[in-house]
């Protein structure tokens, strides 16, 4: 085993090992950050674009090569989003929720807290004695 090789822990780095780490991952961070905004202003453009045409032009789209745009150099997250819009305007739901979700634009899902609290001890106590009484009889 090679020693040299293993990652040393904090606590025996040096301020300026650990700062040049905390930099480093900061960076990683930013660029994570910057590839998810842009999948998501990606789906937000293609969700929002006018389609007026028929199920005879949507299976044109389905011959669509991305050759066809030599001069443009289309990131793979581009082309995924463009393949699941395909999928999405043929009517498959889980494509039509990815681009859904990618956008930002998922439902928020709420639940109700009620606050008034002795009506709430209330319905639980019956809801215990309903199952002491199921359980005795």
């Amino acid at each position: 085993m090679n020693d040299q090789n293993l990652i040393k822990p904090k606590r025996d780095q040096t301020a300026e090992q650990r700062k040049a780490a905390a930099s480093k991952a900061g960076k990683a961070a930013a660029k994570k950050r910057r590839e998810k905004k842009q999948m998501q202003e990606i789906a937000k453009i293609v969700l929002h674009m006018p389609f007026e045409g028929t199920d005879a032009q949507l299976d044109d789209l389905e011959g669509l090569s991305f050759e066809d745009y030599p001069d443009r150099k289309l990131t793979v997250s581009e082309i995924s989003i463009l393949k699941v819009a395909k999928k999405a305007m043929r009517g498959d739901i889980a494509a039509i929720q990815f681009l859904r979700d990618t956008a930002g634009e998922k439902p928020v899902e709420q639940i109700e807290v009620s606050a008034d609290i002795g009506a709430a001890c209330d319905e639980i106590g019956k809801l215990i004695e309903a199952k002491r009484d199921a359980d005795k009889g």
